[in-house]
């Protein structure tokens, strides 16, 4: 298996890479102006080009195939497949997360109205729309992880993340990974993700993210009413509702992006120490496919 065999076939590229031949050549070039690149067991990896190399990563992040099956199929050993995978993992987060996304960071509030679709026209000043995504992991041995990770809304252990899509359905950050049992609203905190706004910006949220006194000063969070002391909601209750839903849905779809890499569906233990990584990762690949919104297209 190589990518010279697939190159030609967009269907097979798509379901191993979930890019088109010419996305991947433009990953593979970005990746070879930082070569050589330091392995991670140490040793070179010298019987396969870059360009499989990154095929056989990017084959772990979409399909999770076991490393004795990718192993065979590259006609090579397990060992040479985990230097593979980790190492281009830990590189092309540098290259793509750390070196685009943070450091260029959330486009502003004018950017954002650049490329703003029509449903966002009640929320001309919107920055982002946030939402956590959970991650399933294998139970931990230790005790006091056991209960950290619990998840008690998806009643399984789990990591979770907080995301950030911009209007045009970029994502524009993505936090470290928590356990399962932390709130939203702490993510949120311990991220220091309200860090990146200034006064005049909005953010949509769910009625999850109870963080209205953590935000900036001018910084004014958007997120649906409660039923509080009530059966229902007035009609204008009603109506913010649903036009706080028909635009947050866009960060939902990005997230739902996400699980499409099926490794983010169950991390293996042995990649475990890369779960971040793995998630901020797979973001930015996102970014490098097609656009979620028509109108942006």
């Amino acid at each position: 298996m190589s990518v010279d065999a697939m190159k030609n076939n967009q269907e097979k590229m798509l379901l191993y890479t979930s890019f088109t031949y010419d996305i991947f050549k433009i990953i593979v070039a970005t990746l070879q102006r930082f070569e050589p690149l330091n392995y991670y067991s140490g040793w070179n990896v010298t019987n396969m080009s870059l360009e499989d190399q990154v095929l056989i990563t990017l084959m772990k992040l979409r399909l999770n195939l076991r490393d004795l099956d990718l192993a065979d199929r590259f006609s090579t050993s397990r060992a040479t497949i985990s230097n593979i995978v980790n190492t281009i993992i830990c590189a092309l987060h540098e290259i793509f997360y750390k070196g685009i996304m943070v450091r260029v960071g959330m486009p502003s509030q004018l950017k954002c109205k650049g490329s703003m679709p029509k449903s966002f026209e009640d929320f001309g000043s919107a920055r982002a729309s946030i939402d956590c995504t959970e991650i399933t992991q294998d139970v931990p041995s230790d005790f006091n992880r056991q209960s950290a990770s619990y998840s008690n809304y998806k009643s399984r252990h789990t990591v979770k993340a907080l995301t950030a899509v911009a209007p045009n359905g970029s994502c524009v950050y993505v936090s470290p990974l928590y356990p399962g049992s932390v709130s939203d609203a702490n993510i949120v905190k311990h991220s220091h993700f309200l860090e990146n706004l200034v006064p005049g910006d909005l953010i949509l949220a769910d009625k999850g993210f109870n963080i209205h006194d953590q935000m900036p000063s001018g910084v004014q969070p958007n997120i649906p009413p409660f039923l509080i002391n009530k059966t229902r909601f007035t009609s204008k209750e009603a109506e913010l509702c649903y036009k706080i839903a028909r635009n947050r849905i866009h960060v939902e779809r990005v997230n739902e992006r996400f699980k499409n890499y099926q490794i983010l569906n169950h991390i293996p233990a042995n990649y475990r120490p890369l779960s971040t990584k793995i998630m901020q990762l797979c973001a930015c690949l996102v970014n490098l496919q097609a656009p979620l919104l028509k109108e942006i297209a």
